[in-house]
């Protein structure tokens, strides 16, 4: 007969054993939940640091392709500042990826030395000097630097979000990216960086960022109205009875409204002056049947039955069926970009599905003309000899301290074929701003 001490003894080590490797069981599955979630993390801090570092390389190459074309040290002061910006930027974004910075000496050479060359340009601008070839030649070097690596990590992003690449293969990719720069001009030096406000790029037509900081005349000369005068106002506009909109509450911030709607879109009325603000239709639109041309003038056909005449296209977007179409008004025959409406037009039925007129709400106003100090001719000259000018015309454009410029607008080509606008002020003769023209098959957009 089996003792029964031993075979308590035998249970006892058995439970032991399994409470031991249950214990085990439990520290390893917390160990890798540990390891798991510390691996999401990284990866989403090294996408995250990945976009901002493909962005900011973008900004780059956008500053130095305007900075080619400037004439003047005013202008080019401004670009020296956002390129300084956008290269801490991205020295920054660099710095936070799983990288040794051993293996990215040039890139970071690369960033500290961009900004300093356009200073150095700026200095000699001030001073009565002119851009010599060689700099601008030493210009279109860093131009292709900073594509080359815009594009290395545009492709490492994209490859890195489809599956086709590891966190791994994706930093090795972003070091065998670095470009050599040792081959720079000897006039490059290092500067010390500053990191400030981030530019904003502008993505929606010509100064679109911009156009919404100043005090609306047009509000503050305006009575308040009653929400059942509110509603009268959107029935009208919409051409729809008013038992067919409903009040569905108020919206603040810089124009406060009333907002009414009905299964189709909502329409904000201002409390001031019962202006119809905009119309955010919830219709889809469906298969593209009609010309960008067609919707432009069914646009034009509505803001005119509105009463909005004398209204300028001038940029247009498409995306996923429906044009969006940049108006601004026009004045004496001169293009006041700040009074802004955005009509957008389903490309199937050429139905009007939005109307966005806040631009123009809180810009509008008759404006006086002074003649121009400058003649067009004068201003002209002020181009530079690396551009074909296409076009000219007299344009008010709005400025970052929510003031108005007036401006000769010149059209311009260099000899790839790429598109700017640059704008000569009319009493000084300085630049004022250059835009790049984006051609593409969703629109005409600027940046």
């Amino acid at each position: 007969m089996k003792n029964p001490t031993h075979r308590r003894g035998r249970t006892r080590a058995y439970l032991y054993t399994g409470f031991l490797i249950f214990a085990l069981l439990v520290s390893s599955a917390s160990n890798y939940y540990k390891y798991s979630y510390l691996q999401r993390v990284q990866s989403a801090n090294t996408r995250r640091s990945l976009a901002q570092l493909g962005a900011y390389l973008s900004s780059i190459n956008t500053d130095l392709t305007k900075g080619l074309y400037v004439t003047t040290g005013t202008m080019l002061e401004t670009m020296s500042n956002e390129l300084t910006r956008d290269a801490a930027g991205a020295k920054s974004a660099l710095a936070s990826l799983p990288l040794s910075d051993s293996h990215l000496d040039n890139t970071y050479k690369f960033l500290s030395q961009v900004g300093a060359f356009v200073t150095s340009l700026d200095r000699k601008l001030n001073t009565g000097g002119t851009v010599s070839d060689e700099e601008r030649q030493n210009m279109l070097t860093l131009i292709k630097i900073s594509k080359s690596l815009s594009d290395a990590v545009s492709d490492i992003t994209v490859q890195l979000e489809s599956g086709e690449m590891n966190m791994q293969t994706a930093s090795l990719s972003v070091k065998n990216s670095d470009l050599h720069a040792s081959g720079l001009s000897p006039a490059f030096s290092d500067a010390e960086q500053s990191v400030k406000d981030y530019p904003t790029l502008i993505y929606d037509g010509p100064f679109s960022d911009s156009i919404l900081e100043r005090e609306s005349e047009m509000l503050k000369n305006s009575a308040e109205i009653s929400q059942d005068e509110a509603l009268a106002k959107a029935a009208e506009f919409t051409g729809l009875d008013k038992n067919n909109l409903k009040f569905s509450g108020e919206s603040q911030g810089r124009i406060p409204c009333y907002l009414f709607s009905n299964d189709s879109f909502t329409a904000a009325v201002s409390k001031n002056g019962g202006y119809v603000v905009y119309i955010l239709g919830s219709s889809y639109a469906g298969e593209e049947k009609i010309s960008i041309e067609q919707a432009t003038e069914n646009a034009r056909a509505f803001l005119d039955s509105r009463g909005y005449l004398y209204m300028e296209d001038n940029y247009y977007s498409v995306n996923d069926g429906i044009a969006t179409i940049n108006f601004a008004s026009v004045q004496n025959g001169i293009t006041c970009y700040a009074d802004l409406i955005k009509v957008s037009i389903s490309l199937e039925t050429g139905n009007v599905l939005s109307f966005d007129a806040s631009g123009f709400i809180m810009n509008h106003i008759q404006r006086d003309f002074p003649e121009p100090k400058i003649t067009e001719s004068e201003a002209r000259s002020k181009l530079s000899p690396l551009l074909k000018e296409i076009a000219c015309k007299r344009a008010i454009i709005p400025t970052e301290y929510a003031t108005e410029q007036d401006c000769y607008e010149f059209r311009c080509v260099n000899d790839s074929g790429q598109e700017f606008l640059v704008y000569i002020d009319t009493a000084t003769g300085m630049e004022d701003n250059i835009l790049i023209l984006l051609h593409a098959d969703g629109g005409i957009l600027t940046k």
